[in-house]
């Protein structure tokens, strides 16, 4: 045999296992819902990272689920609250012959308070916080908010709004006096811790 018909019969062979490899090998025909379900069953099969991820964030859910979304108050079952029929109504005791009875009256309506009475509330109301000097001005801290000497500031005492101005301030002492000549005259020096 020469070498020419060597070569031909080996190519002859790699042909015939060429077409063997092919078809057993052949890949389907791709139509676009096989595309379609192959991204689908790809994108279900979870990384790891993705289920981490997942398993972290329901762990964090259940920590500050309340944190993040909050459940509204629900003034109801507020032990504190006073409800619309408390000092309203009294009972009166029973007459003699007569059978039990329940009759609304009216609570006497409190004074309106005047000067020192309506100073000392508005003061019990306020929270007083520390002095600060800024500039060589020296400021007081009133419900939070920095006033200074000769400043003006408003207390709710039931419904009614109080007036209340700084006359004297050191680092010390404060004078406080009602600024409505409506609610009166009325002084009170405080000590500032």
């Amino acid at each position: 045999m020469t070498k020419q018909t060597k070569n031909l019969i080996a190519l002859g062979v790699l042909l015939v296992l060429t077409a063997i490899s092919y078809r057993i090998n052949r890949i389907p025909p791709t139509t676009p819902s096989a595309v379609k379900a192959a991204a689908a069953r790809a994108a279900l099969q979870d990384s790891p990272l993705k289920a981490r991820f997942r398993r972290i964030r329901a762990e964090m859910d259940g920590l500050y689920h309340y944190r993040i979304k909050p459940i509204p108050f629900d003034a109801s079952s507020n032990p504190f609250r006073i409800t619309a029929g408390m000092g309203i109504a009294s009972t009166v005791e029973a007459q003699p012959g007569a059978g039990p009875k329940t009759t609304p009256e009216p609570v006497a309506s409190t004074p309106d308070e005047f000067g020192d009475a309506l100073l000392a509330h508005a003061m019990s109301l306020t929270r007083l916080g520390g002095v600060v000097v800024m500039n060589d001005t020296t400021q007081l801290t009133v419900d939070g908010q920095l006033h200074k000497e000769g400043d003006v500031f408003t207390v709710r005492v039931r419904s009614r709004l109080v007036l209340i101005r700084i006359k004297n301030l050191s680092t010390t002492f404060v004078t406080l006096a009602l600024d409505d000549p409506d609610a009166g005259k009325a002084e009170i020096k405080v000590r500032l811790k």
